[in-house]
């Protein structure tokens, strides 16, 4: 059953485990979601932007409250966090079943929790930054849509931010090294060495799809990562750029996977991307009324 939470900001409302669709399978699939509630003495809640969360983990590892802390909302954005089948579960391309069927469930259900369906971003770090790179480039592709729940809404995005995003999983060893390791998640994504199953490792990467059409992105790396190469957002970077795509790649220098004690550093990214790109409700504040004042006001 969904779970209504009070302690939250007057104008906020958070409900979770809901269940966004149901895996072939038959395993439901949850989400839990934070959005701008109708309050007495308030304007009536526009419609707002949504930003989906999609965890990290490795793919065989985290849930969806990893992310439910940071309620958007207080920015003037709708946020879910998902859950998404893991590999010990699933295999590819589940993951990214998972996915499109959220953003699905999103537009179906867009005036129920005052979101603008015309305005969704993604947002994910390591396997979910794949993933939501992976989306983003791949909307409404039928191969990589799955049968979820809501076959009738589009999956296209309007902007994606991904930290750590693995992009092309089809690099040699080489170039990769910790993805390619006997037992390592690479193998339990795909069912076994990548070697033996390289198309379907192909069809995994962002890389494959990329087009002119896709959403602005912003991908930020630490440039000393050793589980994801920082080659992995740059060449993505780079093929967007080419096309004409906006895109913006935020290099740590010197960091790691983790980019750890740069948390607010990587939200001072991420937050002003999708403001720009997605927009706030009107009723969050009219700018023009505030006035920065630093010195006396009698001088």
């Amino acid at each position: 059953m969904p779970e209504m939470h009070h302690d939250l900001p007057f104008h906020v409302k958070m409900t979770t485990g809901v269940q966004y669709g149901t895996a072939e399978d038959g395993t439901p699939l949850l989400l839990d979601i934070a959005y701008p509630k109708e309050t007495p003495g308030m304007p009536t809640p526009e419609k707002a932007p949504l930003i989906i969360e999609v965890h990290g983990g490795g793919w065989y590892l985290g849930e969806r409250s990893i992310g439910r802390g940071l309620l958007m909302p207080l920015q003037g954005f709708c946020y879910a966090s998902i859950d998404y089948r893991l590999s010990d579960v699933a295999k590819f391309p589940a993951q990214i079943h998972d996915v499109k069927a959220a953003i699905r469930w999103a537009r179906a259900h867009a005036e129920q929790y005052h979101i603008d369906p015309d305005r969704i971003g993604l947002h994910g770090g390591s396997a979910g930054g794949h993933l939501v790179t992976l989306a983003a480039s791949t909307a409404d592709l039928p191969e990589l849509e799955g049968n979820c729940g809501w076959p009738s809404y589009s999956t296209a995005v309007q902007a994606v931010a991904a930290v750590n995003p693995p992009t092309d999983l089809s690099v040699s060893i080489d170039a990769w090294p910790w993805l390619h390791q006997p037992d390592s998640p690479g193998e339990w994504l795909f069912g076994g060495p990548l070697s033996e199953h390289a198309d379907l490792v192909k069809s995994a990467g962002a890389m494959t799809y990329v087009h002119a059409d896709a959403p602005p992105h912003l991908l930020i790396h630490g440039t000393e990562d050793d589980i994801v190469p920082f080659s992995q957002a740059e060449m993505l970077h780079n093929a967007l750029v080419e096309l004409g795509v906006v895109s913006t790649l935020v290099a740590f220098d010197g960091q790691d996977h983790g980019l750890y004690g740069y948390t607010v550093s990587v939200w001072e990214q991420v937050m002003p991307f999708f403001k720009r790109h997605l927009g706030q409700p009107k009723n969050y504040g009219d700018p023009s009324v505030i006035r920065v004042i630093e010195g006396r006001t009698d001088a």
